[in-house]
């Protein structure tokens, strides 16, 4: 015999009663408040030097999703050529991941040229976390021209081997 379908609603019910349940929702919500607090602070600096150049967003994350989208509202949206060279400077600042992660993935652009490249493939070679060695692949998959890219074949191993902070963090 099949048991009656449950309503989300009343799913929702059933782990609000349940002590367990909801000591282990609180905590969790608590470690991502504190995380997402610990991101806002650790990229305010990085957010006040994109925004003196004259660029409107609240996070680096506001570049990596700047396209126009027919419902959802972006803060941000075109290009920001004039914050790659802020972008660059600050791969070489210690960040949290997930900010180091936006960084990377805002220099995932066609048109930063050589400098943009050279600084992505630069931070490759000496990324300890696998998880940002492959966001730095898959940016200098778009950043680097493949005749170049081609000589390190450590890209192509790295883009092969695991996927970004998605999975891992």
């Amino acid at each position: 015999m099949r048991k009656k379908p449950v309503t989300a609603g009343e799913l929702l019910r059933q782990l609000e009663s349940d002590p367990a349940w909801v000591a282990e929702h609180d905590r969790r919500e608590r470690e991502r408040s504190a995380a997402e607090a610990a991101c806002r602070s650790d990229e305010a600096h990085l957010v006040r030097e994109i925004r003196a150049l004259g660029y409107d967003l609240d996070s680096v994350w506001d570049l990596v999703n700047n396209s126009p989208h027919p419902f959802l509202e972006r803060r941000f949206v075109g290009p920001y050529d004039r914050a790659y060279g802020v972008l660059v400077a600050h791969l070489e600042v210690q960040h949290h991941p997930k900010i180091r992660e936006g960084i990377i993935r805002a220099l995932t652009v066609r048109d930063g040229g050589e400098g943009v490249a050279s600084a992505l493939f630069r931070e490759f070679e000496r990324e300890p976390m696998q998880e940002l060695r492959w966001a730095l692949a898959n940016a200098l998959r778009t950043a680097m021209p493949y005749r170049r890219r081609r000589k390190h074949p450590a890209i192509a191993r790295a883009l092969k081997g695991g996927s970004g902070l998605g999975r891992a963090g």
